[in-house]
């Protein structure tokens, strides 16, 4: 039986943040259930829904970027789908945007190329802006960034400056400091905002994480915001 797919793009947040992957799979289950989606399921003796994820985030960030595939056996409008979902959906998960895919679409594992967060910091010490300005520039100057990762052999040592590709820094008006940073992900790997944190605890206090975007192969292509 042909399938019709769809690409969901929602938030995070609040208390969810603290949600893990797969209770999160377990409230969409329920939303798709809830709503009376006419949702495909997969063969065999224990046929799921077929839901496909893109890149995980990690517990305890934020985030107005996470997306999900999901196929349905009945062709349904974009709106007809978004305002089922957005009726069923437990607190802290919200659904911003949503679009039909083209059914030779690649996975959004495998369209995924970049994924951007912001980190909010408060200085530990009073320095002006144009000294975070220096040490940010410094921190993108510099040839490695070395973080230790455990592993079945142990303890390694990684390079992941190689996988930071652009940043962006802002300041408030009440002295806080909005810094963004764009990290590859693919087959080279990624870079969890936490390893990358460990480069900003000693000058700064983070006070939230949040991922703002994933950039596709294809570009951001249709949002639609129904």
């Amino acid at each position: 039986m042909k399938t019709i797919k769809y690409r969901i793009r929602y938030s995070k947040t609040g208390a969810a943040r603290f949600t893990s992957h797969l209770d999160v799979l377990r409230a969409l289950t329920r939303t798709l259930r809830r709503a009376g989606l006419p949702v495909a399921f997969s063969a065999g003796f224990n046929p799921k829904p077929q839901l496909s994820f893109g890149p995980p985030l990690p517990l305890g960030v934020e985030s107005s970027a996470e997306y999900f595939d999901l196929e349905l056996n009945v062709p349904l409008t974009e709106a007809e789908v978004m305002f089922a979902l957005k009726q069923h959906l437990p607190p802290g998960l919200e659904v911003i945007a949503l679009h039909q895919l083209d059914p030779k679409a690649p996975s959004l594992m495998a369209d995924a190329i970049s994924i951007y967060y912001q980190f909010t910091l408060e200085r530990k010490n009073p320095v002006p802006d144009r000294q975070v300005e220096e040490e940010f520039a410094a921190l993108w100057a510099s040839p490695e960034l070395i973080i230790t990762k455990k592993t079945k052999q142990g303890e390694k040592k990684v390079n992941i400056r190689p996988l930071w590709k652009s940043y962006d820094l802002s300041f408030t008006v009440d002295g806080g400091i909005d810094f963004q940073i764009e990290v590859a992900f693919g087959p080279q790997g990624t870079i969890r905002p936490d390893d990358f944190g460990s480069f900003l605890v000693a000058a700064f206090r983070i006070e939230k994480i949040r991922r703002t975007e994933i950039r596709f192969k294809g570009g951001e292509r249709r949002q639609k915001v129904l």
